[in-house]
């Protein structure tokens, strides 16, 4: 059930296939169990941004994955290490200064209700 959230600045030339990606990142989670089946993803392209002192060179990619809170906390630190390996080979020839970031957020499973339309 991991919900993925990537958003990356406007000056990124577009990735050439923003679904390969969340493909990619699906695929690793189900290197660690998680069931592909069970993520969730978007990507939002952010025209509003700043990076540090808004130099235009400056980019930054940030993807956050949320995981239910009982999930092993080793799984959640291993599902951030191969997402970051996955931006790197998705963003590494930008010819910008991009950060590459990942937060792994949990999500308590008391207050995540869940239900299929």
């Amino acid at each position: 059930m991991p919900h993925l959230t990537l958003e990356y600045s406007a000056n990124l030339p577009e990735p050439a296939d923003v679904p390969g990606l969340l493909a990619s990142l699906h695929d690793a989670l189900e290197t660690l169990g998680i069931q592909a089946d069970d993520c969730k993803s978007r990507a939002y392209r952010s025209e509003a941004y700043r990076v540090g002192s808004g130099a235009p060179e400056r980019a930054f990619v940030h993807l956050t994955l949320a995981f239910l809170d009982r999930r092993a906390l080793e799984t959640q630190q291993t599902a951030g290490a191969l997402a970051l390996a996955c931006l790197q080979r998705t963003f590494a020839a930008s010819g910008l200064d991009c950060d590459l970031t990942v937060e792994v957020r949990e999500m308590r499973a008391a207050t995540y209700f869940k239900a299929r339309g």
